[in-house]
Parts: C-alpha cells; structure tokens; sequence
C-alpha cells in the first residue's frame, strides 16, 4: 500500500495577466504504507497545491497520483464512498476549516453520517471515543469553535479527519498557526495516532525542526520542483543541494540541527512562478552555479544510496 506521484505537474491560468502560473513541474515520489514523510520548503514552492492534489480537491495538469494502484482524481467528485475517503487532509488553521454554526461533535458526527461508518445509533459514541483519542473531553462535544482554543480546535480538525478512518493523513502546516508552547503536544499526539492507527503520513511544513521530529524521509521543493530527498537524516545532517543548505543556516543558532554552521548566505528574491528562468530555478540564487546551471534543469539523481539530488555541481 503505497502513495505514487509520477510526473506531476499543475498549472493555473491567470486570467487577469493572460498568463499561466506553474504551481508544480513535474513532481514524482513514493511514499510507502506506515512511513512519514516531510515536505519542506519556502512558501509559494508547491507544498500546499501539491496536498490538494493528493487529497482530489484538484486534478493535476499533467502526470498521475495513484494510491494502492488507482488513480487518483476521477470520477471523485459525485462518489462520497471513493477511495479518496481513505485520504484525509488536515489544514493549517483550525478556526477557518471548521463551520462557526456547527457544533465540534456534530462537526465529526456528520463525516461519519456522509460516509455511513456507523449505524445510526452508533454514531454519538463514535464521536465521543474520537474526540477523547485527541484529548478533547466530553463536555466540549456541543461547545462551538470559537469556544475552543487554537489547539483544541485543531484538536477537533484531526478528530474529523480521522472520523473517516482514513490510511493517509496529508497535514499541512498543522502547527504552524498554534502558539508555540501547544505545538509540542499536538506534535506528540500526531506521533502517538500514527502508531495507534497505522496510519501513513505526509507533514508539509516550513519548520525543520518539526520537520525532523516526525519524518522518516524529507523531499525539499524549490519553484514546484523536488530539489533533494532521502531519509531526514541524510537530507538534513549531510545536506547536498545548496538550497537545503540555506534552509539549514536561516534556523536559529538555538536551534541548530547537531551544530551543522553553513557559511552559505541564501540571497535574492523567489523567481515570478509565471516567469520561471531557464535552467535550474535556482540559478538565481545559487552560490554555485555555473554557466550550464542557466541551460539544464537538473533531474533527480542518486547522491548516496536513496539520497536524490537535483544539482549536477555536487555531485561531481
């Protein structure tokens, strides 16, 4: 059981400047059944278009996603029952995602009712068991969103998703709306689900440190493209392409991953996603490049083992 992304690639129209954005050119990962993984990388590189895609909110331009060997994006729409019930996402701010008139427990209770998990009679304990494995108790179930705290209303997000019984929880930015002193424990008790229920994830965030704690393999995105992935270790202990490596160096000196000190300096603005430059998009930008770097744009390969990296200049 396993998550395929092959070639993926999305684009928008704007229609305001007769022009196209390219959100994703030409993604392609695998995510196996019980593992993590990490998606990180600067806002605007592809992160968020990429879970909507996994999650069938929106098809892909070009390319395939496949779950357990069926493609994903057709005939989803009008088929509540599809296999995409299985695919659960979990936004980055609780307050919006959840409805402001609708009770936490009918919130939960109505994608057990849409999806016919339960019997009638059975659906009340349900709710009530799934909001107490998120730490909600029971005499929260009839309060309203905006009577709950940042981290019990994302509490209540992860309850809902869960409510599906679902084998791939895509989590975007999760924590990144909390305070900082309820991020840790939400972080924990993503960590503890996983166990609990098998499940499979794929954690989108901009923090590595968040990053790290939960992953067992990294893919770092650059303009809608995959630019290193491995395991978190390889990527962020022996990072390769220099823009992992600017990620690394803007993390506090508190925070530093096992002391790693780059003296690489990330400069310049992001590349217009609608003007992307020939080449390798990070050209701009990268302390390295060479002349060859404004021609080709690098493909995926092998730096050590299941390490990828898309830089040629590294891997000499």
């Amino acid at each position: 059981m396993s998550l395929k992304v092959d070639g993926v690639i999305k684009r928008y129209k704007v229609r305001a400047k007769k022009s196209t954005i390219s959100a994703l050119n030409g993604v392609s990962l695998e995510v196996k059944r019980g593992e993590t993984l990490g998606i990180v990388g600067e806002s605007g590189c592809g992160k968020s278009t990429l879970a909507r895609l996994i999650v069938g909110l929106e098809p892909p331009t070009e390319g395939t996603l496949t779950w357990n060997e069926e493609v994903l994006g057709k005939s989803v729409r009008n088929s509540l029952k599809s296999h995409h019930s299985k695919i659960q996402l979990v936004f980055q701010d609780p307050y919006s995602s959840l409805n402001p008139r609708q009770t936490i427990g009918s919130c939960v209770a109505e994608v057990i009712k849409t999806h016919q998990l339960r019997a009638v009679d059975q659906v009340d304990s349900r709710v009530t068991e799934l909001l107490s494995v998120v730490g909600i108790p029971m005499d929260m179930k009839n309060r309203f969103p905006h009577q709950l705290s940042g981290g019990q209303r994302q509490r209540v997000a992860i309850a809902r998703a869960l409510a599906a019984e679902p084998d791939l929880l895509v989590l975007d930015e999760p924590v990144s709306a909390l305070d900082v002193s309820v991020r840790a424990d939400v972080m924990n008790l993503l960590v503890d689900l996983k166990e609990r229920f098998s499940l499979t994830y794929i954690f989108i965030s901009h923090d590595l440190s968040m990053v790290r704690h939960i992953s067992d393999e990294i893919a770092v995105m650059y303009l809608g493209r995959i630019v290193e992935l491995g395991s978190w270790s390889e990527v962020l202990n022996s990072p390769r392409h220099p823009y992992t490596r600017a990620l690394i160096d803007s993390i506090p000196d508190h925070t530093k991953i096992q002391g790693i000190d780059f003296e690489n300096v990330l400069e310049g603005e992001v590349p217009d996603p609608a003007n992307l430059p020939n080449g390798c998009a990070f050209h701009l930008r990268c302390p390295i490049a060479k002349p060859n770097c404004r021609i080709e744009v690098p493909a995926l390969k092998v730096a050590k083992a299941s390490h990828l990296v898309a830089c040629p200049e590294v891997l000499k």
